[in-house]
């Protein structure tokens, strides 16, 4: 079995599982970026902060007077985006902590970044209140992936179905995360005590030939599945996998909600 595990052992947040993601989406994100430059914060909390990708990317962009504040509670995470961070020319500091037992020492800041954090919060509703309690005047940036929107294909429909049915069952008797999050996530925003919202939903989206930046994350997005399938449905995404190994018939999409609160 291939792990996309940290070391806390958080699904779907190993560092090469990330930077794969990363990369992949990397002119989608650059673009969202650039958006919250315009927004001049002078300092950014990055909550699940990681290994640093995203302070990296907002790094090349906003100016070197905005502070940087990276909260992980995946100490090796917090590692790598150290090392990550020495070249940048701005103050930057990293934080461990576990984000939903201490909400309470989370730094307030312009922008709060929450880039698929939601799925590993129980208490979403109390989380995020207390995330306005704490930058009231601040703008919350929410990116949420969710697992109901992620499709490849083409594919026989019967064998589509008991897959998605597989995946289903597996993922929600999990007790480390939610992968299907995007109703509960709206819910939570929708009802928070933020006043104005920006929503809207991205769609990502790529049909082959296949760049090669986008390679690593589709046949790990593939893997990954596989393992929480029934042993009929993994051999038949095998099957289908091998019938085209070199990915010359193939497309992938996923959507994902994107929100500003203030």
């Amino acid at each position: 079995m291939i792990s996309q595990e940290n070391s806390t052992g958080r699904p779907l947040a190993d560092a090469k599982w990330l930077e794969n993601h990363h990369r992949a989406k990397l002119p989608e994100r650059t673009a969202f970026a650039k958006k919250l430059a315009k927004l001049n914060p002078k300092n950014i909390v990055d909550l699940g902060c990681a290994t640093g990708l995203w302070l990296e990317l907002l790094n090349d962009i906003l100016p070197s007077d905005c502070e940087f504040i990276g909260i992980d509670s995946d100490k090796e995470s917090l590692k790598l985006a150290t090392e990550r961070s020495k070249l940048w020319d701005r103050k930057v500091k990293f934080l461990h902590l576990d984000l939903e037992k201490e909400v309470d020492k989370i730094p307030p800041s312009d922008i709060t970044l929450a880039f698929n954090i939601f799925p590993y919060i129980d208490d979403l509703d109390s989380f995020i209140k207390a995330l306005w309690n704490r930058s009231p005047h601040g703008v919350l940036a929410v990116r949420q992936y969710d697992g109901a929107s992620i499709r490849f294909g083409p594919m026989d429909t019967a064998i589509r179905q008991k897959m998605e049915l597989d995946l289903r069952i597996a993922t929600e008797n999990s007790q480390k995360f939610h992968h299907y999050d995007m109703d509960r996530t709206f819910s939570a925003l929708h009802k928070s005590n933020y006043n104005n919202f920006e929503y809207s939903f991205e769609l990502f989206e790529r049909v082959s030939p296949f760049d090669e930046n986008f390679i690593p994350y589709y046949q790990g997005t593939l893997i990954w599945t596989i393992q929480h399938l029934s042993e009929v449905s993994a051999n038949n995404l095998k099957k289908w996998m091998e019938a085209d190994a070199l990915m010359k018939n193939r497309y992938f999409y996923e959507v994902d909600l994107v929100a500003l609160l203030s």
